[in-house]
């Protein structure tokens, strides 16, 4: 099988990032410094996803400016303990933690989006295939309406566990080039969360 590759840009590094359930990288999802230029480029990774919340996309950002500066996966998981930190304090504003989607099926053929969808027809906000509906995640656990908030509302609190995952999910993306997936990642900062809890005590 012959596989056609063009020429984009010169690299000082590059990332190709494993599928979740593979460790080859993926052509399709990597991030990389651009040869003498204080530029990064992102492909396929969460803050190139449109559905991303901007936070994710900063925090994910954030962590590869880490990976570039120390390339030591203690301090990137420090960095990104500082962005779970302030998302459980309710220091985030829930605006920089909207979803959008494109709504291409039905109501019934969708999970937490469906609950949006639901929620703008009841604000007289129909969607048809092809528009976008952007919500907060409210309540993970509900599975209904009340699950979520349209952006259109006044956006006052947030699922933080939900958004936690979000988190975890980019950072395993970012450290998988320092052999750290998604399960240690998550370990890491469930370790710091046991020694403060017992710091209290």
């Amino acid at each position: 099988m012959e596989i056609w590759l063009e020429h984009e840009a010169y690299y000082d590094w590059i990332a190709f990032v494993p599928l979740r359930d593979s460790d080859t990288g993926a052509l399709t999802k990597y991030f990389g410094k651009v040869a003498g230029e204080d530029e990064y480029k992102y492909w396929g990774i969460e803050c190139r996803q449109r559905s991303s919340p901007s936070y994710i996309d900063e925090a994910q950002k954030a962590l590869i400016r880490a990976v570039d500066e120390f390339c030591d996966p203690e301090v990137v998981c420090e960095e990104l303990r500082s962005w779970v930190n302030r998302l459980e304090c309710g220091a985030v504003d829930p605006s920089e933690l909207v979803i959008t989607n494109r709504v291409s099926k039905k109501r019934e053929d969708y999970t937490r989006s469906v609950a949006a969808l639901e929620r703008a027809a009841d604000l007289g906000l129909a969607r048809a295939p092809g528009q976008s509906i952007s919500y907060v995640l409210a309540d993970d656990a509900k599975r209904s309406r009340e699950r979520v908030l349209l952006a259109s509302e006044e956006l006052d609190e947030y699922d933080t566990g939900f958004y936690r995952e979000l988190l975890v999910r980019a950072a395993a993306s970012v450290l998988s080039l320092l052999g750290r997936r998604e399960k240690r990642v998550d370990q890491f900062l469930s370790s710091h969360e046991e020694i403060s809890r017992k710091s209290f005590l």
